[in-house]
């Protein structure tokens, strides 16, 4: 990669964008001129890169034609929409953000499962990465269903506050402080108590019980894995964690299943670490194994009773570093290396 690109980060600052911008400099991804975009350049937010510290601009005023890529590093609308102008003007955008996009013309990769999707890119300008449990889940899915010939994903999501933003790491933060102290806290993001206490469901549920990001979960693995009958049943609960998403998850085949061979595969990914220990103890979670890591932390490998084609693990992943951040960056790194 001798080839240097202009670059801008729209949403800049944000938790993504820390940790993309942090990812950068030390992956040494080719940037040149770093410009940070946000919706309000007059706040008090320090945004670095490579030990500098970037000037605010304003998104709603940049001029695309200044940059070759730009990073979209926050899911608000507004700032969405520069993505797409940004786009327009001829700059490739790489999502870090997330969101699902109603344009099906925008290819939705994870690098180590459908890279060759990245091809399409140029249709729209956009590259997005699906939901971040699934950039966890669908390397290790693909390789148990090369195995043995996947069916069926039953999952249990529980969500880390990060994922919804600025304003849901604020709420868990404050309201924490505040029953610690007897006082009140006036929540902005979540309907409920989230300090101290679970939430067993992640946001209003349609008439079918099920809510926006549970059939987006769903709606997205199948595609990814190339298994258009792969049957998906997702439910998310939101737990009292700042960072790192986890899941507990039940996997079923067209073949039995050899509990060996799996460990073999899922211990060969890269970027995947698969626990083999049955004690308490060396279980991984969110806060101190996943948090702040680029490894997807796997564990709990085990037959399901009386289902010898079926299997159970759990999952645990920095859902900001790894799950948006570093997926957006390995799908850049494609971008410039193969189609730029």
């Amino acid at each position: 990669m001798s080839k240097r690109y202009e670059i801008a980060v729209i949403g800049a600052d944000s938790p993504i964008a820390e940790a993309l911008l942090e990812l950068m400099a030390e992956r040494r991804f080719p940037a040149g001129e770093t410009s940070a975009l946000v919706l309000d350049p007059a706040a008090e937010a320090d945004v670095r890169f490579a030990g500098q510290a970037l000037l605010l601009e304003d998104a709603r005023q940049f001029d695309f034609t200044q940059v070759q890529l730009a990073f979209l590093a926050d899911d608000d609308p507004e700032l969405s929409a520069q993505a797409e102008r940004a786009a327009d003007a001829g700059v490739v955008v790489i999502d870090a953000s997330g969101q699902a996009w109603p344009d099906s013309a925008i290819p939705v990769v994870v690098p180590e499962v459908n890279p060759k999707a990245l091809a399409a890119f140029n249709e729209r300008g956009i590259v997005a990465s699906p939901d971040r449990l699934n950039v966890a889940l669908a390397p290790a899915l693909a390789a148990l269903d090369a195995a043995f010939g996947l069916t069926a994903v039953t999952l249990t999501g529980l969500i880390a506050a990060s994922d919804g933003g600025r304003a849901a790491l604020e709420d868990l933060a404050r309201e924490t402080t505040a029953l610690l102290n007897a006082r009140f806290y006036e929540r902005r993001y979540y309907a409920r108590q989230i300090a101290f206490n679970v939430l067993g469901q992640d946001a209003d549920a349609g008439v079918d019980g099920y809510t926006e990001r549970e059939r987006r979960i769903a709606d997205e693995l199948p595609g990814l894995l190339g298994r258009p009958r792969l049957a998906v049943q997702a439910t998310l609960v939101q737990v009292p964690v700042f960072y790192g998403d986890a899941a507990s998850i039940e996997l079923r085949f067209e073949r039995p299943v050899d509990l060996e061979l799996a460990a073999e595969r899922l211990s060969a990914l890269p970027g995947f670490s698969l626990e083999a220990s049955r004690l308490a103890e060396d279980g991984a979670t969110p806060v101190t194994d996943a948090a702040m890591s680029t490894d997807v932390r796997l564990g709990r490998l085990r037959a399901v009773r009386g289902e010898p084609h079926a299997l159970a693990l759990w999952l645990t992943a920095d859902n900001i570093r790894r799950c948006s951040a570093l997926n957006a960056l390995a799908n850049a790194e494609i971008v410039v290396r193969d189609y730029l």
